[in-house]
């Protein structure tokens, strides 16, 4: 008996953590209206177009394109995650006004 309540605490615990990740992330991502709830699909789907979106608006700043190598993109994003772990700032800071919003639907296939 003492294994299963350790076993449904641990469970529970992973997922507060499993929750309280997709709430910080959700909280980064621009939608109309601001408080709309979205799925734990849809969050990660909008994530997935607004890392796109601001790579490409990038691109356009630097005026060079940006190779659309996996591995060129995962290391652009962990530089941007140890900027943000170095930093002052905490995730709960951001707000869904602070960027521009490339769209707020997750079905939509259009390029941006």
């Amino acid at each position: 008996m003492t294994r299963k309540v350790f076993t449904n605490t641990r469970e529970r615990w992973r997922q507060h953590n499993v929750n309280t990740a997709f709430a910080e992330l959700r909280k980064l991502i621009p939608t109309h209206p601001p408080e709309k709830k979205l799925s734990k699909n849809e969050i990660l789907r909008l994530a997935m177009r607004y890392i796109n979106f601001l790579v490409q608006l990038l691109e356009i700043q630097s005026g060079q394109p940006a190779s659309h190598s996996p591995t060129a993109l995962l290391t652009f994003l962990r530089g941007n995650v140890e900027r943000l772990h170095s930093s002052s700032q905490t995730w709960g800071l951001a707000s869904d006004t602070d960027a521009l919003s490339p769209g707020s639907s997750c079905d939509s296939t259009e390029a941006w």
